[in-house]
């Protein structure tokens, strides 16, 4: 196994591809966005900048908790620090066991550029089919294009776009379409004067809201008005599509109702809708390497839906692939 191609460069990607490069074997990752990040982007608009996307992560495995050690002493993530609180019918709750929360800096996005320092990362490339021939893998992107003679083919894509890519693998295919996702929709929204919160960010019940952020409030942000809205699951679900206006507006009125008052006027806002934003649960048991057609999956689907769950999962796919290669030059 000297060449592998990697479909997404989302952590789990990233991470796959800084392990098995480390172990060198060229590694080239594949991903239809501008930038490295996956749901860790970062949205760049007139009025601002918004973690649309992943709003902090945490840490409980030892190994992911090493390197967000690393990250924080590089100055690439920081403890988030707000207030954070849950909303329940205008009353502020505080949170009754408050856990350690990371970020990353300048921006959520901060940690996929870092693990793609060094990787040969081809953003913009939408792969349409992929094709194995003479125990090689052959990649096709929507436009054409074509990148041939790998030996190994994993996807790092949420489990509705991966099943494509796996129907050579029986077994990792059930696996990706048992998998289910909950969409969501993100209000990016800069106003005009402060809000008056008196906190950072919140859980919102009983709400077509279910979380509020103030973007200043993370480390690393520059001074702003802006507030990133999320979704609930099931008011995404029930409106997946809706016009954005409409969103906005609901979103909006619903983030008014949870403050219990009038939001400030509005400079710009933008809503961003994603489809697969969250694994509805883990797929218990499943494999990630079938060695005999050197394909593989990763991914926090696979594991629960944290930013951790993709890292971990990485984590196990490499292990497999770099045992498979051993056994392979033994044999």
């Amino acid at each position: 196994m000297e060449r592998v191609a990697i479909i997404g460069a989302g952590i789990a990607g990233l991470q796959l591809g800084r392990r098995l490069q480390g172990a060198g074997i060229a590694v080239s990752l594949f991903d239809k966005a501008r930038g490295p990040a996956g749901r860790i982007a970062t949205r760049r608009l007139d009025y601002g900048r918004f973690d649309h996307g992943a709003q902090y992560f945490t840490a409980r495995d030892p190994v992911f908790a090493a390197q967000v050690e690393d990250w924080c002493a590089r100055g690439v993530a920081a403890r988030w620090t707000g207030r954070i609180v849950t909303l329940s019918g205008g009353a502020i709750e505080p949170e009754p066991s408050p856990v350690p929360r990371h970020v990353g800096v300048p921006s959520m996005s901060a940690m996929a550029r870092d693990l793609a320092t060094g990787a040969d990362v081809r953003v913009g490339v939408r792969i349409a089919s992929v094709r194995r021939t003479n125990a090689r893998w052959g990649l096709v992107a929507d436009d054409g294009q074509a990148f041939e003679g790998f030996d190994g083919l994993v996807s790092a894509v949420p489990a509705p776009q991966a099943a494509p890519f796996l129907a050579s693998s029986t077994e990792l295919g059930l696996h990706a379409r048992c998998a289910q996702f909950d969409p969501c929709h993100a209000l990016m929204i800069e106003f005009e004067e402060p809000v008056g919160a008196d906190f950072d960010a919140a859980f919102v019940k009983d709400s077509a809201v279910g979380w509020v952020a103030r973007e200043a409030s993370k480390p690393g942000r520059a001074a702003s008005n802006g507030w990133v809205v999320h979704s609930t699951a099931a008011w995404s679900r029930a409106n997946v599509d809706r016009k954005a206006e409409e969103v906005h507006e609901v979103l909006r009125g619903a983030f008014a109702a949870a403050l219990g008052g009038r939001l400030p006027g509005i400079r710009g806002a933008a809503v961003h809708r994603w489809l697969y934003a969250r694994a509805a649960g883990p797929v218990v048991g499943a494999a990630l390497w079938d060695g005999k057609f050197g394909l593989g999956v990763c991914g926090d689907w696979l594991r629960g839906d944290r930013i951790e769950d993709a890292f971990l999962s990485a984590e196990r796919l490499a292990d497999l692939m770099l045992a498979s290669r051993e056994r392979d030059e033994l044999s």
